[in-house]
């Protein structure tokens, strides 16, 4: 990602922080009824991003997000920022003596 697409990049997601449904005026000219991709594309964001932010970030599985409504995926986006401020260096929870524990527990 080169420095002008991270200024892009980071300008959508203060967007995303800032947004808020009920609140009309964090919208900036993207109604939550808009594409996803009509979105990403308000924002100048390459495909590269692109896929980054839709399958890394917001954990989407294909690219059937980009013709659905924004809404969904801003959510899974604030969800992931909100779970990686909370727990640190990953928004996924790890047994306390690793993932060896997991088998383990599953066995007893």
């Amino acid at each position: 990602m080169g420095l002008f697409e991270k200024r892009r990049f980071r300008n959508l997601l203060v967007w995303v922080n800032e947004y808020d449904e009920n609140d009309p005026k964090t919208y900036k000219d993207i109604p939550p009824n808009t594409r996803m991709i009509d979105a990403f594309k308000k924002f100048g964001l390459d495909q590269d991003t692109i896929d980054f932010t839709g399958h890394a970030l917001a954990l989407h599985s294909d690219d059937d997000y980009l013709e659905k409504p924004a809404l969904e995926s801003i959510k899974r986006i604030k969800l992931y920022s909100e779970s990686l401020a909370r727990y640190g260096k990953s928004p996924y929870l790890y047994p306390l003596y690793g993932l060896g524990e997991l088998p383990q527990g599953s066995a007893r």
